[in-house]
Parts: structure tokens; sequence; C-alpha cells
């Protein structure tokens, strides 16, 4: 009898290490009822063309209550892409594949991205936000993988169509973008 309770024991005390291992801190800082956790980027979807790269991360960020999710959009150009700025109107709304929708209100003040211009390279623009996610947007997301997503900016609207997976010599895992949230949002309950 102990040589089957000792292994699942320590099957069972590894398991906690895998799921933390999941989530992919950034940033880990708890204590007592001060806290601030933040998951590495991860590339949600990107689209590359002759004379244009776009590049979108997501990361989840929780501090103290306020959960939110941290949106990086990268371009990279011939010529110089526009700035995106994001104020109080600005939002992101996800279609989920059961056809509801999350809409999440952006965090902070107004603010707008940052432009480079390498030598030699392509030129960048990159803004990186923060979406407030309620409980009933949480809610959402953890129910249905998401379909499309819609950024909306100070002058612009973005739709994307995320990819079913994202696989290639370069990346060691295949990325399920449709499935972030399924996945992810444990990690900042």
């Amino acid at each position: 009898m102990l040589r089957i309770i000792l292994p699942l024991l320590f099957f069972f005390s590894l398991f906690p290490m895998y799921s933390q291992e999941d989530c992919n801190y950034k940033i880990q800082y708890e204590l007592d009822d001060d806290n601030f956790i933040l998951t590495h980027e991860q590339l949600a979807e990107f689209m590359v063309g002759k004379d244009q790269n776009v590049f979108i991360y997501f990361s989840l960020m929780k501090e103290g209550p306020v959960k939110s999710l941290v949106l990086q959009v990268s371009l990279n150009a011939v010529e110089m892409p526009p700035i995106m700025c994001f104020d109080k109107t600005s939002r992101i709304i996800f279609q989920l594949e059961d056809k509801s929708y999350a809409s999440l209100a952006y965090l902070g003040e107004t603010i707008c991205g940052r432009q480079s211009e390498p030598e030699n390279q392509l030129k960048n623009s990159i803004v990186e936000a923060a979406f407030f996610l309620d409980e009933e947007n949480l809610n959402r997301l953890k129910s249905s993988p998401i379909e499309t997503m819609r950024i909306t900016t100070m002058k612009t609207n973005f739709d994307i169509v995320f990819q079913e997976v994202i696989s290639n010599k370069a990346i060691e895992e295949p990325i399920y973008p449709k499935e972030y949230f399924l996945k992810y949002l444990d990690c900042i309950e």
C-alpha cells in the first residue's frame, strides 16, 4: 500500500509546479494585501506582408483586485508605420466561437506608441496598453475560444481573425491563439 501512496504523493506534489510553469510569470509579487502578477508575452497573431509585418502579443496582469489584458502591437514596415493611440474610448472586443462577445475597456491615461527608425532595418511602431477584465467578461472568455478581435484606437479600428495554430521551425511549441484565455486566465485568479 505504501508503494502506491508514496509515488502518488510525489506526483501530486509536482502537479502545482507544472501548472505554475504553464503560467510563465514575468513578475510575481505577493505580500498580504499587496500583489502584482504579470505573465510573459505570448504571440497571439501575426501578419507578414511584402512591405509590412504586424505582431500582436497578449499578457495578463493583476494588480491588487484589478485584472487586465496587456496588448502589445508591433508594426514593422518599409515606410514609417502609423502610431497607435489609446484613450478612454478605446476598447478590445472579442467575438467568441459560441457567438457571444467580450468587450474590454482601456485602462489608463491617453497614450500613444513609439516609433523607431533603425539603420538598414524596417521602421517600427510599437504600443502597449492594458484593458480591464471585469468578472462578466472573464466568465465569457473562460467559456469559449476566441474567434476575432476588434482593436478600437483613437483614430481607427483594426480587425483580427485568429489562426487555429501558429507553428513553424522558429517556434518550439505550437501556439493556439484561440485558446489563450481558456489556458491562461487561471494564472491571474
